[in-house]
């Protein structure tokens, strides 16, 4: 890679995998919806090739197109009655989110996640004064890696900073695909195994292993903030 990376003037985070643990908790959720339908259960390594896919996408290849509403009802119904007790956030995710807080760059959340569920997991982690912009799925006309959800989350930031400071942080495809598209800074969170294949195929402008390594790095442009 060898980019030379500027302050950044705003930061846009996905969600679930980047700065929520919810891997397991949402392979449960689906499990249950599947057995709601009466199909079969399926084991970790078959969620895996289907975590972060679109919402829309997701949901008619795991149920069917015709069993997609019924699906979302469950899926819905089980991660509002257990999301608090199932879900966590990622370890270093609070101080890099206090970090960037502390130096005044503006955040925002890019997610393929219902937003009204992202929502009540900002307020249950006490993060709302970390954000100033979430977009979750079906908001904008396509949900990543279309780059339409991230050009609408910093129009509802309002950032007027060029795109060569503004930051896109995840840990996916959709993510990498999307901010590609966008033209913004590329930022990904992946151990070294899961990032070898994406960094390959997509324009990666910074790699870390985790959210606390991230913030190291961020800390480079705010002497303040090393402080705190």
């Amino acid at each position: 890679m060898g980019y030379e990376l500027q302050r950044p003037e705003a930061v846009f985070f996905d969600w679930d995998g980047t700065l929520v643990d919810s891997f397991a908790f949402l392979h449960a959720a689906h499990n249950h919806t599947r057995g709601q339908l009466g199909i079969a259960p399926f084991t970790l390594e078959d969620f895996r090739g289907y975590f972060g896919q679109p919402r829309e996408q997701l949901y008619a290849e795991l149920y069917g197109s015709e069993n997609v509403d019924a699906a979302k009802g469950h899926f819905e119904s089980y991660v509002m009655a257990h999301h608090k007790e199932g879900l966590k956030p990622v370890k270093g995710a609070q101080a890099l989110l206090k970090t960037l807080y502390d130096m005044g760059v503006p955040c925002g959340v890019v997610t393929n996640k219902k937003k009204d569920l992202v929502e009540q997991e900002i307020i249950n982690y006490d993060w709302g004064d970390f954000f100033i912009s979430v977009v979750g799925a079906g908001e904008a006309e396509a949900d990543k890696p279309s780059p339409a959800p991230l050009h609408l989350a910093i129009e509802r930031a309002g950032v007027n900073s060029d795109l060569e400071s503004v930051w896109l942080v995840g840990d996916t495809e959709n993510d990498l695909g999307c901010a590609n598209a966008v033209g913004c800074k590329t930022i990904l969170i992946a151990n070294d195994a899961e990032a070898a294949d994406l960094l390959e195929k997509y324009d990666v402008h910074l790699h870390k292993q985790n959210c606390d390594f991230l913030r190291e790095f961020l800390l480079q442009y705010d002497v303040k903030a090393l402080k705190k």
